[in-house]
């Protein structure tokens, strides 16, 4: 049994053998590896061609890290170490209002149906290697160009200095962007006693909730300032917030300004019942030697709610023999209410507020305005001037807003003179965009 069962096996594993031996005889062996040369030859050669298109890509790409970013958010072109950049920007601001003017007697006076471009601005602003930034804004919705912001800024001893024409550091309302007031008009109180833009250098230190700039200031380029004769001023502002939170905030500012004016200089103060409107109070040239202006600030956001005041004193002190000083003083306050539940965006480092982040908002606000002009040093202008606003404002998004409001101005003339009383309505509306 055991012999059978080992000479099956023998069989078997013969039989094997000869079948693998026949397999290979029907394979060649040489033609397979010639094959797998060729195949291996090929793939040697696309890696040789892959590595030049690699190195020629590095070689092409070198200069990548130094190309420009371009942020998406604004129009703004920086380098990627962020040392140099440019940004292209401005407002569009396109008004239209019925006015009635009714004066005393029936004399003078003017009103109806207009329309203006308030405000058609361009800017270009950024960085020099780092250290330095510029900024020039130009007008264009007047006759002619005129000069906004053109200044050149940088750090120095950890304080940040201006030089060029730029805001004087006085009034919050003021120095405030017009594309973030809440009404279409700043307070006739805030235009006349803060000084606005002029030619001069400045310095300034800021914290997270505090800040103060001061500067020397001369009467400012060509159409830049408010059109008034100054040899020179010393202007400063301070602000402190006690409270500085996103939607909840407490402001308290004083600034302060001396003006000198040469022999035949000083300021003109004129008051509109609206822009544009006519000049009820036009003092022209002031005959003085020098001005003293100290102005306050308070402003309080909580939530949807907020209020901000300013009241300004001043002082012309007379220049001839014999001349007494002419005092004036003027302030305003308004509260506003978002019913839609946003919060004005105050930044406690500036002491201003800014952008209203939302679309869709909608804000009420009242505002109560006087100038006291009755010292008898401003002859027949001398005036007691009182306004009152009623604003709604309309935020389709960030950028874009609809304004309308009312406003009415009484002119009570204090002295008896060819200037009769004056009480003016106004209704306007403004379609305003900014970039």
């Amino acid at each position: 049994m055991i012999r059978q069962a080992l000479l099956g096996g023998a069989a078997a594993a013969t039989l094997s053998l000869s079948l693998m031996g026949t397999a290979l005889a029907g394979y060649d062996v040489n033609s397979r590896i010639d094959s797998l040369e060729n195949e291996l030859r090929e793939l040697k050669a696309q890696m040789q061609m892959r590595d030049s298109k690699v190195a020629a890509l590095e070689e092409a790409s070198e200069g990548l890290g130094d190309m420009p970013v371009f942020n998406s958010h604004k129009l703004m072109i920086s380098s990627r170490d962020g040392n140099w950049s440019i940004r292209f920007g401005g407002r569009l601001m396109l008004d239209a209002f019925v006015s009635d003017e009714d004066v005393a007697g029936g004399t003078g006076g003017r009103g109806g149906n207009g329309a203006e471009i308030r405000r058609a601005r361009f800017f270009a602003s950024g960085k020099v290697a780092g250290d330095w930034k510029y900024k020039l804004q130009l007008d264009f919705a007047g006759n002619g160009v005129a000069i906004k912001d053109a200044y050149i800024s940088t750090k120095v001893a950890g304080l940040t200095a201006k030089f060029g024409n730029h805001h004087e550091p006085m009034g919050m309302n003021e120095i405030t962007s017009s594309k973030y007031i809440t009404f279409m008009e700043r307070a006739q109180s805030s235009d006349i006693f803060a000084p606005g833009r002029n030619l001069g250098v400045s310095v300034a230190a800021s914290g997270s909730n505090w800040g103060a700039r001061g500067g020397f200031f001369t009467s400012g380029v060509d159409n830049g300032g408010k059109g008034r004769t100054t040899d020179w001023a010393l202007t400063g502002r301070a602000h402190f917030a006690p409270l500085a939170e996103k939607t909840q905030a407490i402001h308290l500012g004083l600034s302060g300004s001396y003006r000198g004016f040469d022999d035949n200089g000083g300021p003109d103060i004129e008051v509109r019942g609206y822009h544009n409107g006519t000049k009820f109070v036009d003092t022209g040239t002031l005959a003085a030697e020098g001005q003293m202006t100290v102005g306050t600030e308070l402003a309080a956001v909580f939530g949807p709610f907020s209020a901000q005041a300013e009241y300004f004193w001043s002082t012309l002190e007379g220049n001839g023999a014999g001349a007494t000083d002419t005092d004036f003083d003027g302030g305003y306050v308004f509260v506003s209410y978002f019913l839609t539940g946003e919060s004005r965006n105050y930044s406690a480092a500036k002491g201003t507020f800014g952008r209203v982040k939302s679309a869709g908002a909608i804000e009420l606000a009242a505002r109560y305005d006087v100038i006291n002009l009755d010292d008898t040093g401003f002859g027949t202008d001398a005036a007691e001037v009182t306004s009152y606003t009623l604003g709604v404002n309309y935020y389709f998004n960030p950028y874009v807003r609809m304004m309308v409001n009312y406003q009415n101005t009484e002119f009570d003339f204090t002295t008896a003179s060819s200037a009769a009383d004056a009480d003016v309505d106004f209704f306007g509306t403004r379609l305003q965009l900014d970039f």
